[in-house]
Parts: structure tokens; sequence; C-alpha cells
């Protein structure tokens, strides 16, 4: 699935030449579900509202779909790839111009926002779930993107990933970073070759034990969620189908073993999964029908079944997150 907003600005310095980059390592090891976790309330849906000839920008909704609301983010770029806080009291998101894209953090209205990386190109950032760290993917030029880690005032910067196919004329990139539940885990998305080979990866917090958890041939969509419980991973395959074939979301465990499919659409159009909701009951996704005209914000449980719209028309609601409440 193409990248987009100023996630395309990471990628200027991968796409000028090849250099090599490390080692891919292909084994599927088995990770650890943490311990089941307490209930969270659920609270607002934020995503970037992608539409034709208009700068991506956030909007927040609630879980019924009324009161959709645009937060106040800078107009001479784009805001995507938002983050809740795991109290749901703050965002980290990704903005980005033609002078760079950074990881922002703001209140939960979008006030007082902060660029936590003022130079360069970084982005799709998501928080540790105790709220310290920041976990986010980084591009220092030619052959160097890959997935790093900071504290959560920006400070502390460590490296975990390189990518080892840097293109040169696409995206060789890891991206879409987020914690397991328990802190010791982090799965991102590494794109091998863009809009075809796209698989999930796992490596723990320290950058050691580097695992690959799906095929290649999965064509895993970017965006990804963990289960509050720690015990699946809702990702979609064939993110960039074929025409008559159709996208749609699946959970794995998180060794990448026991998939199950949420959804079922077939010939054309489908789902791409934003993230569980707070109580692990639901899971919000983007519905496109078959000719790509129209977008849905909708819901589904869990366990799969019917959907429930939250919205639809021609905006695009990509990189959906579904934050706690506070009360």
């Amino acid at each position: 699935m193409t990248r987009t907003l100023a996630t395309t600005l990471l990628l200027l310095g991968c796409v000028l030449l090849w250099v090599g980059c490390g080692g891919d390592d292909e084994t599927s090891s088995t990770t650890t579900a943490p311990a089941a976790q307490s209930p969270l309330q659920n609270g607002l849906i934020v995503y970037g509202a992608e539409q034709e000839n208009s700068p991506t920008q956030l909007f927040t909704i609630k879980p019924d779909g009324t009161g959709a609301t645009k937060l106040p983010t800078a107009t001479d770029g784009e805001a995507a790839n938002p983050d809740w806080s795991p109290d749901g009291t703050q965002l980290v998101y990704e903005f980005g111009n033609d002078d760079g894209a950074g990881v922002l953090i703001s209140a939960a209205d979008g006030s007082g926002a902060r660029n936590l990386t003022p130079k360069g190109f970084q982005g799709q950032p998501s928080f540790s779930p105790d709220g310290r760290s920041i976990v986010f993917e980084r591009d220092l030029g030619p052959g160097d993107n890959g997935i790093h880690l900071m504290d959560s005032d920006g400070s502390n910067v460590r490296r975990l990933t390189r990518n080892p196919f840097p293109q040169p004329d696409s995206c060789g990139c890891d991206t879409d970073p987020n914690f397991s539940p328990d802190g010791k885990t982090i799965t991102f998305v590494r794109i091998k070759k863009e809009e075809a080979e796209q698989a999930l990866f796992a490596v723990n917090v320290d950058g050691e034990n580097l695992r690959r958890l799906t095929p290649y041939s999965y064509d895993v969509a970017i965006k990804h969620t963990w289960s509050p419980d720690g015990r699946r991973i809702a990702m979609t395959i064939n993110a960039d189908p074929a025409p008559g074939e159709s996208a749609n979301v699946v959970t794995i465990s998180p060794d990448g073993k026991d998939l199950q499919r949420l959804t079922t659409f077939e010939g054309g159009g489908g789902a791409f999964v934003g993230s569980y909701s707070p109580d692990g009951r639901q899971v919000v996704m983007r519905i496109e029908d078959k000719d790509g005209e129209t977008h849905s914000l909708a819901t589904i449980s869990s366990d799969g079944g019917a959907t429930r719209e939250l919205m639809s028309g021609k905006v695009r609601p990509r990189f959906i997150d579904w934050g706690s409440s506070t009360g």
C-alpha cells in the first residue's frame, strides 16, 4: 500500500542509490504474549483525513460516529500517522513539508504542539505502554533508514534497526513501529519491495533478536495494531490488490502463527486496519468500495462479524488510532 503524506519526504534520501545496510534476519522465533491488562475505557478515535487537492490533517471522532473535529495542526504542511498516549491525554504524530518531516507531541486537543525531532526526516511515531518512550522511523540518508527509540521529551535517541533493502526508485524502509503491551517487543513493517513485498517484523526493545513474523508475499499494509491483552496482532494483507482482488484484515499470534480473518472482502476494494479499541472488543478500520471512490470509517468485533459504519464519503481516513478515555 502506497505510503502517504510527510512520510514521502522521509524517503528522499533513500531513493538515490543502493547501499548495503546490514542483515535481514529471516528467523521466526517465538514472542511471548504479554499478560492480560485491565480493560480500558474507549475514548476518541483519531485519523488523518486524506482528500484530493488538500493537505492531510488530523481529526478526532467519537466511537458512535458523531462529533468529528479537526485538530489545530500547522497549515504549512501535512499532519499524519497519529498515536495516542496510553492515558489518552497526548498525541504524537508526523508533520512534514518541503523542509523536513518531524515527530510532534501535543495535548489531546492538538494544542501546545512541540517538534521533538526538528531536523531531518522522521515519522510514524508511537508511545510505549508507560508513555515514557516514543518509537519512530528515521531516515538519515541513502540506505540509512531504520527504527529508532527516544525518550518522550525527544532525548536519548538510539537506533534499533536498519533496513537492508534500499531501492533506487522506491522505498526500502522499516516503518510503523509499535510496542507490545508489555513494552518488551517492537513490531514494525519491513518494506523489501514497495507495494509488493512487505512483511511484519519484531525486535526486542534493546534492538536484539530481530525476527520476521510473516512472509513478504503477504504484502502487509504499513499500519498494524496489538490487542490490549497482547495476544493478537491485527494487520492488513494483500494491501495492494490486483484488479478484482481485495485487501482484508487478519489477526495473528505474536509469533506470527495462527492467522485468522476478520474480514472477507472479495472482488475489489476491501478493509484496512486501524487499531483495536482500548477495551479490546472492537477493531476500527477503513473500508474501500470496489471503485476506490467511497471510503468508510467502520468498526468490527475483534472476533469478526458484521461491520458498523461510523462515517462515509470522499475523505479517506488513514492511520487510525483509538484512544482511551480518562473518565
